[in-house]
């Protein structure tokens, strides 16, 4: 018995369930829904989406092409197999435009958008399909966390070291296939330089758990509610609001890499890249004062509404701006669609890192990144 265990099975069935879908027309609403079971919010299910919403009739064999793709590694290799040889052919395709275009390439910044996309697979994968053991969990907590070369470098070839899972060099190499970036290229993502292209290194430090890391000098005691929570967040971006503002904090926030890492557990990893490295494209003065400002604002809110009413208010608030913006042109849902989901994997990396309680914490970031919004309201409401 090893400490990761997936239901394999199940996987490939949906597979051929989703693959054997051949009139979309009549079968628009099952593609849809069987695309998000079985992909989660990634670029796939998206252009399951967009196949049924434009009728386009021609672009389903390709559909078909990316799914059976997807299942050949997984009869080749597992299914970690096939999330280590996605990723890193996600990865290496993402160096090379990196190391040949430059930071600023839209090239790049869209290799980098798959590099996430493939992890937020793997999140809803490990989440969904693993058993609830502590192998899978800390595996989720990497992905969660995005941090590929962290996975790609130890993480994931250990997994498959416990599995005797073996991967050639030009086996990882095949997950740069084509066919894996074809959701991505058919749906015409517009670039809007929300994502943070630093090469990420696989050293930074980790909790042992997976989460965030936070040195035992910043915890004055054992956080066992959710009231005890919201003090130590608010004292923690206090601090870290001290150290972006006057470049000098008392240790330990006078380490950068702390201030990253604790900096994502309360606000997600997607908002502090955005407030610590943005694009080129948009790094300004006025950038970072909007972030300090919004952190300061969110010390204000936690201060008068606690925790988990504060991190559920913008998932509330950008799920009405979708829906409200349902009738635009498809580009401009697709941009609302995207800005959910980047608040919904904040929130979810908060929640994990912060709600007292393994079980809860787990279940309610589950709701989340299963976009079960209405039972997520319901179960804050029981805290």
């Amino acid at each position: 018995m090893t400490d990761y265990q997936i239901d394999t099975e199940n996987l490939l069935a949906r597979h051929r369930k989703l693959g054997g879908l051949k009139a979309l027309a009549a079968s628009g609403q099952k593609l849809r829904d069987r695309s998000f079971e079985l992909y989660g919010p990634t670029a796939i299910a998206d252009f399951a989406k967009w196949l049924t919403r434009s009728g386009n009739l021609a672009a389903k064999p390709q559909f078909g092409q990316v799914v059976q793709a997807h299942q050949q590694l997984i009869i080749n290799h597992g299914v970690y197999g096939w999330l280590q040889v996605l990723l890193t052919g996600a990865v290496y395709q993402y160096q090379r435009d990196l190391n040949t275009a430059g930071r600023s390439a839209d090239a790049t910044y869209l290799s980098r958008q798959h590099v996430d996309d493939v992890c937020r697979l793997g999140t809803h994968i490990v989440l969904n399909y693993g058993a609830p053991i502590e192998g899978n969990r800390k595996l989720l907590a990497h992905f969660m966390s995005g941090n590929y070369a962290r996975l790609v470098n130890t993480v994931l070839p250990a997994v498959g070291a416990e599995l005797d899972i073996e991967l050639a060099p030009e086996v990882l190499e095949s997950g740069a296939d084509p066919v894996f970036r074809v959701p991505q290229q058919a749906l015409q993502l517009a670039v809007v330089h929300e994502l943070d292209l630093r090469p990420m290194d696989a050293d930074e430090p980790v909790a042992a758990d997976g989460l965030s890391y936070a040195p035992e000098s910043i915890q004055p005691g054992e956080v066992t509610t959710l009231a005890d929570a919201t003090q130590q967040m608010i004292h923690e971006l206090t601090m870290i609001t001290r150290a972006l503002q006057e470049g000098s904090a008392p240790a330990p926030w006078d380490d950068s890499a702390i201030v990253r890492a604790r900096l994502e557990a309360c606000m997600g990893v997607a908002w502090a890249s955005q407030c610590l490295d943005p694009h080129p494209e948009i790094a300004s003065v006025e950038h970072t004062d909007m972030y300090l400002e919004e952190l300061v604002a969110r010390v204000e809110q936690l201060q008068d509404r606690g925790l988990i009413a504060t991190v559920s208010s913008e998932i509330f608030e950008t799920r009405q701006l979708v829906e409200n913006a349902a009738t635009e042109e498809q580009a401009t849902v697709m941009l609302y669609e995207r800005a959910l989901r980047q608040s919904v994997d904040n929130a979810a990396w908060v929640i994990l890192n912060w709600v007292p309680g393994l079980q809860t914490a787990g279940f309610l970031t589950q709701l989340l990144l299963d976009y079960q919004f209405d039972a997520f309201f319901d179960e804050i409401e029981k805290l």
